[in-house]
């Protein structure tokens, strides 16, 4: 039997939770939207009778979104990372999280149409950066910081020393 999750990671939205929700668990397979909270008060980020905190799952793990209004907006030091099996799964999300208004960043970063950080990884690369031959590993990180989105080939040829 699973343990039962016991802390779930909260993202604060504007006034736009329950979209957020929508959307991510339309990204992720195994996932879906678990409940919805409506508050019965007026609060800073809405009205009474709106969606405050939506509970969610993506391929399993469990988070909540909440309407809190615009007063913290997203930011680089929280972000969510996402690993991959592969270049398909790779370009599947990072097309997906940048599209309507997301924007890629670098190293396999980028910012979705909500303003929330994620970091899309090919699990390669973890791989290749945790090899015991530092030069191996010193390769991958160099081209890894000199791309966007992340490029499982290319990381490749560079674990192996190729141009």
């Amino acid at each position: 039997m699973a343990a039962k999750q016991t802390i779930t990671p909260c993202l604060w939205f504007d006034n736009n939770a329950e979209q957020a929700a929508e959307f991510y668990t339309s990204v992720f397979d195994n996932s879906r939207i678990i409940s919805k909270v409506i508050n019965h008060d007026d609060w800073p980020g809405g009205k009474a009778g709106e969606v405050v905190v939506v509970e969610f799952e993506l391929k399993g793990q469990r988070y909540q979104s909440l309407n809190g209004g615009p007063s913290q907006p997203f930011n680089d030091r929280v972000s969510l990372s996402v690993t991959c099996k592969d270049q398909a799964e790779v370009d599947r999300y990072w097309d997906a999280l940048t599209a309507d208004g997301g924007e890629p960043i670098m190293c396999g970063w980028l910012k979705d149409k909500f303003g929330l950080r994620w970091q899309i990884v090919p699990e390669a690369f973890f791989k290749f950066v945790s090899d015991q031959d530092i030069e191996k590993s010193r390769r991958v990180m160099q081209a890894m910081t000199q791309m966007v989105k992340l490029d499982v080939q290319a990381l490749t040829r560079a674990y192996e020393g190729q141009p």
